[in-house]
């Protein structure tokens, strides 16, 4: 799936312009005929809008039906409030697809005036764009009654601060959706629940071309700062605590790992794991059902995305509300998993046999 094949405010412009089928699917699974006749539109049209979305996973086609996915929910639920907020506004702009598709595409010089007033000069420089594209974009917000330049410097309206706040959220929520949609619709399975808002103001180490240790890098830096460490299938992030001595040494770390994951890791680091099973700070956890890599260290949390390739990105942040969900969520998979009291291969052997006999 490709999340990120634009560059912002593109992405955002061509996804508003088709939020239209996401909303029609709100509804619940539609053949393409249904769709194309929801839509108003023709096949042609309904496989281009189709396939846009399905690239991008915030739809799925399953014999010729479709239906939203998690980040396809969660973006049809944005530029809903995209359209409240702008018809709430005092003297706003209105609402229809092609008036938020043109006022996403002047969302940098929204949010570059949202902080303070700049000359020209100043928000050419700061927007990266040629004089003249400045000049369309002010005017166009101009004319809508959004920006203003009583002297030197523009500035927002009152209406163009509401706006710019509508505009902002949408794409600080937005991006972060796009950054989790490989593991979405698994976030969305937890309990408590999942609400992408915690994770808005996130750093994001993402994957690049010759780069594709950066998440892995990032994960690791945060481990080795860290007094206390928790974590939730460490391995589609990394295997943190064998990387380095830090456990051995005595910081405190409890984990919950599949049985297989476990298994390969003593397959792998045999010499490490002799060292881990005598650590009496180390706790170790089995679980048969983990659907996504969650770390917990003392000051932040964070979310491993993975896909079929691997570690896309890891998403960390020190917002409370994101640490009462991670720490719930720990503590509800610690209570349907199974204790492994000898880090061994034998004492794995045992642990599994006993919970077998168990169920």
């Amino acid at each position: 799936m490709q999340y990120h094949a634009l560059a912002e405010p593109d992405l955002f412009v061509e996804l508003v312009k088709r939020a239209p089928v996401l909303e029609a699917l709100r509804d619940g699974p539609m053949d393409r005929e249904a769709l194309a006749r929801r839509l108003d539109v023709s096949t042609a049209t309904s496989y281009r809008r189709t396939g846009w979305l399905g690239k991008r996973g915030m739809i799925e086609e399953r014999d010729g039906v479709f239906e939203l996915t998690a980040l396809g929910a969660e973006v049809d639920g944005q530029v809903a409030e995209l359209r409240d907020a702008l018809e709430e506004a005092p003297g706003g702009p209105e609402s229809t697809t092609d008036r938020l598709a043109e006022l996403l595409g002047h969302g940098p010089t929204l949010v570059a005036l949202r902080e303070a007033p700049l000359v020209r000069q100043a928000l050419q420089e700061r927007l990266g764009v040629s004089r003249s594209t400045c000049h369309r974009h002010t005017r166009a917000l101009a004319e809508a009654d959004l920006v203003d330049r009583p002297a030197s410097e523009y500035e927002l309206t009152p209406t163009g601060e509401v706006v710019a706040d509508a505009v902002s959220a949408f794409a600080t929520h937005v991006r972060t959706a796009l950054t989790l949609g490989p593991v979405l619709d698994r976030l969305y399975g937890t309990d408590p629940d999942f609400d992408v808002g915690v994770f808005a103001d996130a750093t994001v180490t993402a994957t690049e071309p010759g780069n594709s240790s950066r998440p892995v890098a990032r994960a690791l830096s945060l481990f080795r700062e860290t007094e206390t460490f928790r974590g939730v299938h460490t391995a589609t992030i990394a295997p943190m605590y064998l990387e380095d001595d830090r456990v051995v040494d005595g910081l405190p770390t409890e984990v919950i790992e599949p049985p297989e994951v476990v298994e390969g890791v003593m397959e792998e680091y045999p010499e490490k794991c002799v060292q881990v099973c005598v650590s009496e700070n180390f706790t170790h956890w089995l679980h048969g059902d983990l659907p996504f890599g969650l770390v917990i260290y003392d000051d932040r949390v964070g979310i491993g995305v993975e896909d079929a390739e691997g570690v896309t990105a890891f998403v960390d942040t020190d917002a409370p509300a994101a640490r009462e969900w991670a720490e719930a969520v720990f503590e509800s998979l610690r209570e349907e998993a199974v204790l492994l009291e000898r880090y061994t291969k034998q004492g794995l052997k045992e642990t599994l046999a006993t919970r077998s006999a168990g169920d």
